[in-house]
């Protein structure tokens, strides 16, 4: 097997929840792989298991900024809605009434634009970057 099959392997093993990342170098050790070797491919292996936990929060924390931001939205389309209607008297100055709608729009797409942008999505199990 040569060093892209056995990363794939464990990267594949990855998934599995009992995976451990001490069995990867036990398990070339057992099979006789060079030091230098069994280094590189522990590497590998471990800057993916490493990659995808980043991509997991990254991914859980970009749906509570969206979440946020929707709500900050409604809400500022709402106030903005209710004080053209005369329901809520804002005065002379209208910039009030949009400041909610205009924030919550800022996060959600500095969301979406940090998620694009993301180094780490776009990496791959050979990246040595």
């Amino acid at each position: 097997m040569d060093r892209v099959q056995i990363v794939d392997f464990y990267i594949n093993r990855i998934a599995n929840e009992k995976f451990e990342i001490d069995q990867v170098r036990k398990d070339l050790e057992a099979n006789n792989f060079e030091e230098e070797e069994i280094k590189i491919i522990v590497r590998l292996v471990d800057n993916e298991l490493q990659r995808r936990l980043l991509k997991k929060g990254n991914d859980e924390s970009r749906i509570e900024l969206s979440g946020v931001g929707v709500i900050l939205t409604s809400l500022g389309a709402a106030i903005m809605f209710l004080s053209y209607l005369g329901v809520i008297d804002s005065g002379h100055s209208r910039i009030w009434d949009m400041a909610p709608l205009l924030s919550g729009l800022s996060i959600l797409f500095s969301r979406i634009i940090i998620g694009r942008t993301n180094k780490f999505n776009k990496r791959t199990p050979f990246d040595r970057s």
